[in-house]
């Protein structure tokens, strides 16, 4: 056993110093790449949750692994994006591919009692870089936030068939963001830029619950808080048009709140026969607790030039449903296939393309393969498909740019993992 904690700790500390990358994820920034075989069946895993995993999608479910398990894997997701004006014209947002690793681990405290678990990885990314010189510059020539989430779990089982367990998930964020500023051609015809850089650590909680209502049919339910971000950092504006800011090169202090939201999760998982399992998964998440994007600046010289105005983000809450299926092909191979839906989030009003949401549709497919009966590989693949939105706003027309367009966005993932049963 004491081999076995220095093993966990040694791994659950290499994989969060490593996690440093980030995706544009489904319902604005919520990243859907937390484990290879949940992911196979559609991310449909809050009624099963009997891997390491759990501790993601629904910690009650922990105590179903009678022995000490831990996994670790890794996610490579290549989103594309891009925009075609009224004119015609099309914009391409830069191509970039992220790496999202993951750890899970589960360790028995008192068998059929108690479990505990700790879990790693980014639950929470945005990525977008449409560039310098696009006609979106006004809006966003950049922005990404890269956060790494780490939870600590414990499940006890009441009874034979019903699982009770809480959570602490702790969130480490940093946020970069550029735009453009329109210098009315007074400076040779270049625009001046403008950065906002950020960092906070913030914490919530979760709780779950699993019965098991006979060998053929689970349900599980869990319930995630809401995160209060205080993002603290600076705002950088460079080459800026002193006739029509007043300034050239600026920096100041600066602080931003940002709220991630709070979410119910329901799950069932149905077992017709040994070989077949099927699982059905709904979530509600909170997102209208997103009003205002607000900067907050003691500085006059920023105040004056509207830094720390509020912008409206009236986002409304959102459902997602997703439908996965695992079939035993022998007793060490499984292939899977899911389903997955997730609502936009954002009006056309206030539409940017920081996040280009709109409603979209997942499809995945993925295997696990027991190498030993210690050790599985699980391998996944989904195809993330944004559905087509036309926008027409004022959003940065004041800045003399506009976002106006069609947008057109889908992402390639592909997982693995590895778990190793004690």
């Amino acid at each position: 056993m004491f081999l076995f904690r220095i093993i966990v700790v040694a791994v659950f500390v290499f994989s969060l110093s490593g996690q440093s990358a980030f995706a544009a994820g489904s319902g604005s920034y919520a990243l859907e790449t937390p484990d290879a075989g949940a992911m196979g069946e559609g991310s449909a895993f809050v009624g099963e949750a009997d891997t390491p995993a759990a501790v993601y999608y629904n910690p009650a479910g922990i105590n179903q692994m009678k022995s000490a398990e831990f996994s670790f894997g890794d996610a490579l997701i290549a989103p594309r994006a891009q925009m075609t004006q009224p004119n015609g014209n099309t914009v391409h947002e830069q191509n970039n591919e992220y790496n999202v690793p993951n750890f899970y681990a589960v360790v028995p405290i008192i068998p059929n009692k108690l479990s505990i678990g700790a879990g790693g990885g980014s639950y929470w990314g945005l990525g977008t870089n449409w560039g310098p010189n696009s006609p979106l510059s006004f809006a966003t020539t950049q922005a990404s936030i890269n956060d790494v989430d780490n939870s600590l779990v414990a499940s006890y089982q009441v009874t034979d068939q019903w699982s009770v367990a809480a959570g602490v998930d702790n969130d480490y964020s940093k946020v970069d963001e550029s735009y453009a500023l329109n210098n009315g051609g007074g400076t040779g015809g270049a625009n001046g830029t403008a950065e906002l850089k950020g960092r906070d650590d913030a914490w919530g909680f979760r709780l779950a619950t699993m019965f098991k209502i006979n060998d053929q049919n689970q349900v599980g339910l869990m319930y995630r808080s809401r995160i209060d971000h205080n993002y603290s950092g600076k705002i950088s504006i460079n080459g800026a048009n002193p006739g029509f800011y007043g300034i050239s090169n600026y920096v100041a202090p600066v602080n931003e709140k940002s709220v991630l939201p709070q979410s119910i999760l329901l799950g069932y998982s149905f077992k017709p026969t040994s070989k077949w399992t099927i699982n059905l998964d709904l979530e509600w998440m909170d997102w209208s607790s997103t009003k205002y994007e607000t900067l907050n600046v003691s500085n006059p010289t920023l105040q004056a030039l509207g830094v720390g105005t509020p912008i409206p983000e009236d986002w409304h809450s959102a459902w997602s449903e997703s439908i996965g299926t695992q079939y035993a092909v022998t007793d060490s191979f499984r292939v899977r296939l899911g389903y997955y839906h997730h609502e936009r989030v954002i009006s056309d009003a206030d539409f940017n393309p920081v996040i280009p949401d709109s409603n979209s549709n997942g499809y995945t497919t993925g295997f696990g393969y027991d190498i030993t009966k210690r050790l599985t590989l699980d391998i996944a693949y989904s195809f993330l498909d944004y559905d087509t939105r036309s926008i027409n706003n004022t959003v940065s027309n004041a800045s003399g740019g506009s976002v106006n367009g069609k947008y057109r966005q889908y992402a390639n993932m592909g997982l693995v993992s590895l778990t190793y049963k004690f």
